[in-house]
């Protein structure tokens, strides 16, 4: 049964083209991820899909009777209601009156907000925080049946533990599905069909994420096969009229226009690409050291006790509930902060990224070209190209319209991606990155990933992106509720470790390998390596060798300096740290590399 149906969409924002004579359906028992760079249009299609917005050209069709529940970006609430009664009340048409088979309604509202992280909070949404507010709309759409729910970056402002229960909670749910998210883990297993948004037109393809990357990729080569065919064929229609009969003097008229069309026409417009090469400034061997740290607001301990040492390469995740202390967390590594006890020492060459959930104070009627001269005139690319600021904002997909265009006229997805350039922009050696996959699209962030592989600085990130943390981070600590205040816990096993952990009772562990049922021994099970530890593995080969490399040449230097007492004393300082962090790394490796080998791995 098709539930929705949209021919010849058409709609304009800022003489900019967003969807472009589009046909689409959302038939009953669809689920369907929409994906697509920032500004493309993809909130624009879900409100039309949803009954929610009136393009400027076009026909929309829903079925008689049919129930949809639309949770946007940015929620409206009715500010003076709890949150409970926002729950109750239903989205907008939904009469919670004829709903009379569902007695359980408030139960289930109750133990929804609960597990949402909102369970008896009874306070007017007016004063609850943007997040908040946006689980509280999440919890109002869900509650209520629906023949068709459309969401829009549902998992914005939910930890990875919600996030896991929300993937189970779709999956287990009957009727439609339509859903923008940056969350490819959940994409991947819960929608059925792809949808992608590019230069107004619509892509689709049936099956999971990971099908449509296959398919997208047979389909561009596919697409460039056919220009490469062009562009020879005009070359042959060139070359005829140039060595045409010399008897002739006038060419066949109809060769020449086909050779002129050929040459104008272009098949296949090359998708645009981020280009991320930007380099980091060289940093020494003290990052930030924390000791004992410890933070409070209010009387009230967040966190306490913090032993963390960052070295340079270091790759470190941060999970843990809302308002567990990360942001403050890195807050006090960062700087930004101060802790009330402890110490947090931060090395001479260290120079902050700091790219945080709060959009960055950019003033509204910055062109934006201007707001990223305000951080760099000109850089280098990692190969040593002089570019300038425009040439970089090109690089991320602005436009020379766009970079004259004010930045309170960017979508919010592109007012991210520039704060992301002007940070990165800036060449810092210690990148801090908080909740960065909120309102990034998927391609911005594959780039992202891709560039952090080899970016020599450390990193830190605190995210509720299950795929960005197995993908960037080697270690993962979790922060763990505790009477004094959040503590640090390290998962050594990375993701999967931190999953093992949460599933024992209450978060802790009955004795290593035992059943958190009864607490008995359970068998140990061969397992291979995961992705996190395949990527360490290979990261520790690679910090041995240098190691190794820089022992030889330490112990070089030690026989050069027989006679400089100084030297020697400096040299063989340097050449014992050295070697503990060759006897640490070789010791690491030697364990991450007997994992698996019992099952063939």
């Amino acid at each position: 049964m098709n539930l929705v149906s949209a021919e010849g969409i058409r709609h304009t924002f800022a003489e900019r083209t967003v969807l472009d004579g589009m046909t689409v359906g959302i038939d009953e028992g669809d689920r369907v991820g929409v994906i697509g760079v920032n500004g493309s249009g993809k909130s624009t299609l879900l409100r039309v899909l949803a009954g929610d917005f009136d393009p400027d050209e076009g026909r929309i069709v829903h079925a008689t009777g049919l129930r949809t529940h639309y949770l946007p970006q940015e929620p409206e609430l009715d500010s003076a209601a709890l949150p409970l009664d926002v729950v109750l009340a239903g989205p907008a048409g939904f009469d919670p009156l004829e709903d009379r088979a569902d007695v359980q309604r408030e139960v289930r509202a109750e133990a929804m907000l609960d597990r949402l992280g909102l369970g008896g909070v009874a306070q007017p949404c007016a004063t609850l925080s943007g997040g908040q507010r946006k689980r509280v709309a999440l919890a109002r759409a869900l509650v209520a049946p629906a023949d068709l729910l459309v969401l829009d970056e549902p998992t914005n402002h939910l930890d990875v533990d919600v996030i896991a229960w929300l993937e189970d909670e779709l999956r287990s749910r009957g009727g439609a599905l339509l859903m923008v998210t940056h969350d490819r883990y959940l994409l991947d297993r819960i929608a059925t069909r792809i949808l992608e948004v590019e230069r107004g037109k619509l892509h689709g393809n049936h099956g999971s994420y990971s099908d449509y990357l296959e398919a997208r990729a047979e389909r561009e080569a596919m697409e460039q096969n056919i220009e490469r065919k062009r562009a020879n064929l005009a070359r042959t229609e060139l070359e005829w009229l140039r060595r045409g009969p010399k008897a002739r003097g006038t060419k066949a008229k109809h060769r020449v226009e086909s050779a002129t069309a050929l040459i104008n026409r272009r098949e296949h417009v090359e998708r645009a690409e981020l280009t991320l090469d930007l380099p980091s400034r060289r940093i020494g061997s003290k990052v930030v050291s924390l000791h004992n740290a410890g933070k409070s607001y209010d009387g009230n301990r967040v966190l306490s006790g913090v032993e963390k040492e960052l070295v340079p390469g270091d790759r470190v995740g941060i999970v843990g509930p809302n308002g567990s202390g990360k942001t403050t967390l890195l807050g006090l590594i960062a700087g930004r902060l101060e802790p009330d006890e402890g110490s947090v020492r931060i090395g001479e060459t260290v120079h902050v990224g700091w790219y945080g959930q709060d959009p960055a104070q950019i003033a509204p009627r910055t062109r934006v070209l201007e707001s990223v001269k305000e951080v760099v005139l000109e850089t280098n690319t990692v190969e040593g190209l002089r570019i300038s600021a425009g040439d970089l904002l090109e690089r991320f997909l602005f436009t020379p319209a766009q970079q004259k265009a004010y930045v309170a006229e960017l979508s919010g997805g592109e007012r991210r991606r520039l704060e992301l350039l002007r940070v990165l922009a800036d060449a810092p050696n210690l990148l801090l990155l908080d909740e960065p996959t909120n309102d990034l699209d998927l391609d911005t962030l594959s780039v992202l990933e891709s560039y952090l592989d080899t970016w020599p600085g450390t990193l830190v990130v605190s995210s509720h992106d299950r795929y960005f943390l197995d993908r960037v981070s080697s270690d993962l600590y979790s922060i763990e509720e505790a009477p004094d205040g959040g503590r640090l816990q390290h998962h050594p096993r990375g993701w999967a470790g931190y999953l093992e952990s949460r599933a024992r009772p209450s978060g802790r562990a009955t004795g290593r390998g035992a059943s958190p049922a009864t607490g008995s021994p359970a068998p140990a099970r061969p397992r291979k390596r995961s992705y996190n530890e395949q990527r360490e593995l290979r990261r520790t080969e690679s910090r041995v060798a240098d190691l190794e490399q820089r022992k030889a040449g330490l112990e070089a230097e030690l026989v050069e300096a027989s006679g400089d007492y100084e030297a020697v004393a400096r040299l063989g300082a340097e050449l014992a740290r050295v070697t503990e962090d060759l006897e640490a790394a070789e010791s690491r490796w030697l364990e991450l590399s007997m994992i698996g080998e019992n099952d063939g791995d």
